[in-house]
């Protein structure tokens, strides 16, 4: 997680007491150490505190309302989804006050409490959703019906693995990370719980861009796209191509609408191995949004597509 935009990961903690402690990365980006850490805090300026959820905080950063800056989404042992939205800089947050998501006009409460959110446009719709742990050791997806800039929701989907609902025994306190684990592009799910075991789900490919039908290019094509690295991703992913033959390549990004958001690449290249790397922006050099995206590779008549994910 990139908290001060320094291109350097930090570290951020959610307390058995329900507070928020952000550590800054002071070494380096392929081998970090970390500060003292500081209380993250919530107030006008000059009546700041510091942040409680009450007890057991799940954070994960987010922008929740698409205005390109990073928010804190916070699960808790009260079943809520606590909301802290940033109004100051991307690099510099500033909390002013605490919401909580919305469940059909009330405060989403996850089922069995205590909960453990994930953020991300997982039905590929161009809204963020929630994967949702809880104190039973379920997974429960809880799809955006409102808009991305001001998410709402409306009951929840238990996630299934092989066809049957995921439902630790007993009360294991489940809490999922989203990670493309195997490397072949597809999302998957690492649960951790109370047993100190992590769990790996893992996906499976279901879903295409209308405009990209998946034309993955097979190993003897005269051009080939390769797995993103890292995916999902923040700040920036790198996109390994191969040619057969040199050539005229296009390399675009698309969003789920089949919208082309940038161009990576667009000249000749010689025959062998090449990459090309997005840093999450539009053509405008904008932030887009956290989701899913297809990366698509058009060389003469070959073509591949590879969805990669941004995570803010």
């Amino acid at each position: 997680m990139y908290w001060d935009a320094d291109a350097r990961k930090d570290l951020l903690i959610g307390r058995a007491d329900g507070k928020l402690v952000i550590y800054t990365n002071v070494g380096t980006e392929a081998a970090p150490e970390f500060d003292a850490g500081i209380l993250l805090e919530v107030g006008e300026p000059g009546l700041k505190v510091a942040i409680d959820i009450g007890s057991r905080a799940t954070p994960v950063v987010a922008d929740w309302n698409a205005d390109g800056r990073k928010d804190l989404v916070v699960g808790g042992i009260d079943g809520k989804i606590h909301l802290f939205l940033n109004e100051g800089l991307d690099a510099l947050p500033d909390f002013r006050v605490q919401t909580f998501a919305q469940e059909d006009g009330a405060d989403l409460v996850v089922p069995t409490v205590r909960s453990s959110p994930e953020v991300l446009d997982l039905d590929s719709d161009g809204r963020k959703d929630l994967l949702l742990g809880n104190t039973g050791g379920q997974l429960l997806f809880y799809s955006n019906v409102s808009s991305d800039v001001a998410p709402s929701f409306s009951g929840y989907v238990a996630v299934e693995a092989d066809g049957v609902p995921i439902d630790l025994s007993g009360t294991p306190r489940s809490r999922p990370a989203l990670c493309d684990w195997t490397g072949d592009g597809e999302l998957d799910v690492l649960l951790g719980a109370s047993d100190g075991l992590v769990r790996l789900y893992e996906g499976l490919e279901h879903t295409h861009w209308a405009g990209v039908p998946g034309d993955e290019a097979t190993a003897d094509a005269p051009a080939l796209l390769l797995a993103a690295h890292p995916n999902p991703f923040t700040p920036r992913t790198s996109i390994p191509l191969v040619l057969r033959d040199g050539g005229f390549v296009r390399v675009a990004v698309h969003d789920v609408s089949g919208r082309e958001v940038a161009v990576l690449a667009e000249r000749r290249y010689g025959p062998g191995s090449h990459e090309v790397t997005w840093s999450g922006v539009d053509e405008a050099g904008r932030r887009v949004p956290s989701g899913i995206y297809f990366v698509r590779l058009v060389a003469g008549t070959s073509s591949a597509t590879r969805k990669v994910v941004l995570l803010r």
